[in-house]
């Protein structure tokens, strides 16, 4: 039974090398494209900081996380909230009460990103205008999806 495993183990890893065999030149293309365009990005705005491509993640929350408890807390309100206030709400029940200045600062960002996209999908709104503005649940997201 083993010798079986075995068997298909080493053809599966055989396949995994030549699909990577395939794919690097691939990869190196892209980073030929990519190295070109920064050259003359670089030479057009040479003070232009270039950031890196991935971004790190979140130390405070996992992935979809604060979407899930702003999404909770906003439900649970039953009426428009601030984003400030939806932040500091979702950063309570993370146990991060009370927040540095900057770490509410960045939870208000990603959440401004979020309900941007969220909203393009239909599940949230805008009440207001300016500092007055607020977030509420539109009919798509009242219901928590399981």
């Amino acid at each position: 039974m083993p010798e079986k495993e075995l068997t298909k183990l080493r053809r599966k890893r055989v396949r995994i090398h030549r699909a990577l065999d395939r794919l690097e030149p691939l990869v190196a293309g892209y980073q030929a494209k990519l190295a070109r365009v920064e050259a003359r990005i670089q030479e057009i705005a040479p003070k232009l900081p270039l950031s890196g491509r991935r971004r790190s993640p979140d130390p405070h929350f996992g992935r979809g996380e604060l979407t899930r408890l702003a999404l909770d807390v906003l439900r649970e309100a039953g009426e428009p909230m601030r984003i400030r206030d939806i932040a500091a709400a979702a950063l309570r029940r993370k146990g991060l009460y009370p927040p540095s200045r900057t770490l509410l600062r960045r939870t208000v960002h990603r959440l401004q990103g979020t309900f941007a996209a969220l909203g393009k999908r239909g599940m949230i709104g805008k009440v207001g205008e300016g500092k007055e503005t607020r977030r509420v649940l539109s009919g798509a997201g009242r219901h928590r999806e399981h």
